[in-house]
């Protein structure tokens, strides 16, 4: 009993922080035009963990971190992501990236708030970052 007594209060400060961790998953920057429907497509795969979207111009900038056991297949989940917002929006040139420091680098732009002007210069920049072989 005195063993039960001294575990409770562990458990609920366990349980408090870890509801503290809780991150956004879907962050989406730009103009609010079809942010729920960007929303409602990444929130259909499964192996979406976290994702940023940078919406600017008639382009699309999705950097996206899938869950852990889903890494393996990174680059066919990516092409499967790819496809899927080219379909959705054709009028779109729509850029797909699973790679980490694209999706750092996102992040960093919506946590910035870039003007326009720079934020395409930048985006142009992550794209050719991204072609790079490292």
């Amino acid at each position: 009993m005195r063993l039960l007594g001294m575990m409770l209060p562990i458990v609920v400060c366990m349980a408090l922080l870890s509801g503290c961790t809780e991150k956004e998953k879907f962050i989406v920057y730009g103009p609010p035009q079809n942010e729920e429907e960007v929303e409602a497509v990444l929130k259909e795969e499964k192996f979406v963990e976290r994702t940023t979207v940078i919406q600017y111009d008639d382009k699309m900038l999705v950097a996206v971190q899938f869950k852990p056991w889903d890494k393996w297949k990174k680059a066919k989940l990516e092409k499967k992501l790819q496809k899927k917002f080219d379909e959705k929006y054709p009028n779109k040139d729509v850029f797909v990236s699973a790679d980490y420091k694209i999706f750092y680098e996102a992040n960093k732009i919506k946590k910035d708030q870039l003007e326009d002007n720079k934020l395409t210069d930048k985006i142009s920049e992550l794209k050719k970052l991204a072609q790079e072989e490292t």
